[in-house]
Parts: structure tokens; sequence; C-alpha cells
């Protein structure tokens, strides 16, 4: 199941999706298989949702940032330049250009679909489903180390993780997850490239074509995965300035936001949390301290 999903809901290559997104690139309608439909309506859901903060029509730019696979990424040399990154936003559709019914989709301009920025958390539902089906109670389920799925407990303590430092190796924080919750974390070191003392990153802003560039990292905690995994996405092109809206509009009650500078935003229900889970206390970051140019 799990070897079928990465192939057929990766943007490119030879799966369903890659052959979706180049019917809708020429302009043709596309039909929709029944597994690959739920996340398409979904996405478009989480699209509206958040604004258009969470995006997957930025499938285009992400290739022409090299940033779709491991291989292009690993000989990319600079960013693209800005006349290439406005050209293709000027004629690239986004998700709100999508029509869809559930079996046939379309688009009023080339459009490419990247489910990535949710797909580990449609991946953690159907391990959920199939730990249930073989009457498994208790498990950690862990992809990449950027999405856990807690089921039942760990004997008789809860589950629980740690939060990365986004600018070094080690863990600040600790957190509880209840049984039954996820939690998907997105952050600006994940997958990227330096260049001319500058950090490129993957997750793109839909509004700039470029890379996020106030946060440094985002965790969101919910009773949903694949919502879990699209809310940290939206809220790292929301930035602090629109953190606590994106999560209302989400309807995200624990998450948290770590700036570019170091200071941690969180609302009210993960401050309850994280002061529960650290001795009584909301961990903070200190960079100044490190770089004081910040």
């Amino acid at each position: 199941m799990f070897r079928t999903a990465a192939r057929d809901w990766y943007a490119f290559g030879t799966g369903e999706l890659a052959r979706v997104n180049a019917r809708l690139a020429r302009g043709d309608s596309t039909p929709v298989s029944p597994e690959l439909a739920p996340l398409i309506k979904r996405a478009m859901d989480f699209h509206a949702r958040s604004g258009g903060l969470f995006d997957p029509g930025v499938c285009a730019l992400v290739r022409l940032w090299q940033f779709d696979s491991e291989e292009a990424l690993a000989v990319a040399e600079a960013p693209p330049p800005d006349t290439e990154i406005q050209a293709l936003r000027a004629r690239q559709g986004t998700l709100a250009d999508l029509r869809f019914d559930g079996r046939t989709a379309s688009a009023a301009r080339p459009l490419c679909i990247d489910l990535g920025g949710m797909a580990k958390g449609t991946v953690l539902e159907q391990a959920r489903a199939v730990l249930a089906k073989h009457g498994i109670r208790s498990a950690l389920v862990d992809i990449g180390g950027s999405s856990q799925l807690a089921i039942g407990r760990k004997g008789r303590r809860p589950w629980s993780i740690g939060l990365l430092d986004p600018r070094s190796t080690r863990v600040f924080g600790r957190l509880v997850l209840a049984p039954g919750e996820a939690a998907s974390t997105s952050g600006d070191y994940e997958r990227g490239y330096e260049r001319d003392g500058r950090r490129y990153h993957h997750i793109l802003d839909p509004a700039t074509g470029k890379p996020t560039a106030a946060t440094a990292g985002v965790t969101v905690l919910a009773g949903d995965a694949e919502l879990a995994d699209a809310a940290s996405t939206a809220l790292m092109v929301a930035g602090p300035g629109r953190f606590r809206e994106v999560c209302a509009a989400l309807g995200i009650a624990d998450a948290l936001l770590i700036t570019t500078t170091g200071d941690v935003l969180t609302t009210p229900g993960m401050a309850t949390r994280l002061q529960r889970d650290n001795d009584g206390r909301i961990p903070v970051l200190d960079w100044r301290a490190a770089n004081p140019d910040l």
C-alpha cells in the first residue's frame, strides 16, 4: 500500500499524480482514481480554509527551485532568477483554478499539484487504519522524524516527542501526545541549500514563489494527521504575523511557531501543554546569545 502511495502520490515521475499533472499542464481534463480523489478533495478544502496559504499548486515552482527530488537538489547551484519565478507564477494556476467533481479534474489554467505538504499525514491515517485492523493498540508511528502518530499508550505512560531546535541538533522541549493524536513539524532546515550565506528551503510562499522567510519551524498537534501536516505547512507560510489567525481558521488548538530570530509563539492550548510537560515552564530558545546580530 505505502509503496504504491509513494509512487502514485508523487507529483513527478511515472505515477498517477504525475500523469494527472501532465494532462492538467496541457489544459486537458483528466480522470482521477478513487484512491487519489480523497487526497485532492482534502487538499482543496485545506487550501480554501487556509486562505490559499496551503497551496499544492506551487508544484511547478518546486521544480523550478530544484526541490522536486534529492538528485535535483544535490546539483542546485543558485536560486532561480526573479524573472523566471514571476513568469512561471503568471502563467501557472493555483489550486483555486482546479475543478474537481470527485472523478474528473480540470483547471482553468495550466496546473501542477504537489501533495507533499499533506501526504505524510495521509500515510499516518492509513497506518492508523492498518494497525486497528490487526488489533494493535499501542504504537508510535514516525515518518522521517517530522510526523508522528500516537496509538494508545506506552505501557502505563503516554507517548511523548521532543521538540527540535531548528538551528541545532538538540531537543529544547517535550510534548506528551494523547492517544490517537498526531504531531507534524515543518521547518526551514528540512530540505534546501545555502548560497552566499543565505538558506533556501523547500517550503514556498504561493504569494511570492520564494521560500518562506520569517519562520524557522512549526509544530502542530491534532487528532487528524492530514490536518496537522497541512496546517504545519500553512503556518510556515503564514509566519508570526498571521499565526493565530490561521490556527483559528484551520481549527488548530495546539501549535507553536519559532521565528527566525528564535522567538517561540504558541496557541493558548499549546502553552498549557508545554508548561505541563516541561516542569511548569514554556521552553525558550536563546539564539541571540550565540548571534547578537539577530
